[in-house]
């Protein structure tokens, strides 16, 4: 991001619109200088696009991006644009007709902040805008000061510190967004998907004590290994991933589930973080479906206070040993029921076999005294 740029209320930013659609770029241009916003660049491709950004002295603080065009398509810009030293965190924002799913999965995965769907409303348009606008108001306040944190980064030799309550960026993990991204992903849906869509929440266990004992490093380091073993436990479902803050993960599944949220508890605890010293927990599934697009992230909500409420009821009770997934358990005490039901059958053999030798012995056997007693057990 840039330094050094005005604070005040009436910042505005500067943006490029990148559509092959003249009659689109004129209507953005307008809604663009009725929020205020009247640095708008114009590309028509994404060759050009990045003609201008390289051309730029300083770089854009907000970008719209239209994904079907001639050449590269937006997403593949988006990806490209990510790339760039100058443009890690800008906003870019999506504009396309495309509402299927897997645009929008791509697009996000690609680094998209937000996407809107053509026709746009204006207001809708307007709403999103102001969104990124906040967001880049906000990093410009921290921007000035970067130089002087780098510099006491280098003096004191230490990681930044990490957050415990707050979403933290893990770099670059397998299906795995940002949380602003994630709730717009939510956002993007259509009515119908989210019907068909569920969200579940993973936490690790006594992360507040890591979060207080370990480095930043380290804990940053556990949280990724964490996210990691969310995205491998639900690789099968195609999930898309994010970090909520306070060791919660979150995983949106569309695909029926092929595992309930215990079974991929004990799959991460007792295969991929065995040994790790960590210990997770996974929630209920909670269903995406609602009237309305911003009750969904009331589902996101539910899921996270699931687990909590789940964490809850365990209370002191120390979890499974890891060694020994819920599955793994049951088997051993079905082995350990087959043992002692053998044991009992092969008393009453014994006891019966016994008693059949006094019989056949009659009377030169032992004296009545002494004859075994015939088994009162019946064979289950």
């Amino acid at each position: 991001m840039t330094c050094g740029r005005p604070q005040a209320a009436g910042f505005s930013m500067k943006i490029l619109a990148v559509d092959d659609d003249d009659t689109i770029l004129d209507l953005l241009a307008e809604a663009l200088a009725l929020s205020g916003h009247e640095r708008m660049a114009r590309a028509r491709s994404a060759h050009e696009a990045l003609g201008v950004i390289a051309a730029t002295t300083t770089p854009f603080d907000c970008l719209l991006l239209d994904i079907q065009m001639p050449g590269m398509d937006g997403i593949a810009l988006c990806r490209e644009i990510r790339s760039l030293h100058a443009y890690p965190t800008t906003p870019i924002l999506m504009l396309t007709a495309m509402s299927q799913r897997d645009y929008i999965e791509r697009a996000f995965m690609a680094g998209a902040t937000d996407y809107i769907t053509k026709p746009f409303d204006l207001l809708e348009l307007s709403a999103r805008i102001g969104m990124a606008h906040r967001l880049v108001e906000e990093r410009n306040r921290v921007a000035d000061s970067q130089t002087m944190i780098e510099r006491l980064k280098r003096e004191i030799k230490t990681f930044p510190a990490v957050s415990l309550h707050d979403p933290v960026d893990l770099g670059s993990l397998p299906r795995t967004i940002a949380y602003l991204s994630f709730e717009n992903y939510i956002l993007s849906l259509t009515r119908a998907r989210l019907f068909t869509s569920n969200v579940m929440a993973l936490k690790m266990l006594d992360v507040e004590r890591m979060h207080a004992q370990h480095r930043p490093s380290e804990f940053l380091a556990r949280l990724r290994m964490v996210g990691q073993a969310f995205a491998e436990a639900t690789e099968g479902e195609g999930s898309v991933l994010s970090y909520r803050g306070n060791g919660i993960f979150l995983a949106i599944s569309h695909n029926r589930s092929r595992m309930a949220p215990q079974d991929i508890e004990a799959h991460i605890n007792g295969s991929i973080l065995a040994g790790q010293g960590i210990t997770v927990a996974v929630g209920d599934r909670m269903s995406l479906g609602s009237i309305t697009r911003f009750g969904s992230l009331q589902s996101v909500n539910k899921a996270a206070a699931a687990v909590e409420r789940k964490l809850q009821n365990v209370g002191a009770n120390a979890p499974l040993p890891r060694s020994l997934p819920e599955r793994s358990l049951a088997r051993y005490r079905g082995e350990q029921d087959r043992t002692a039901y053998e044991g009992m059958l092969r008393q009453m053999l014994t006891d019966d076999l016994a008693r059949l030798r006094g019989e056949l012995n009659g009377g030169v056997g032992p004296g009545p005294s002494q004859q075994p007693e015939p088994s009162r057990r019946q064979v289950p």
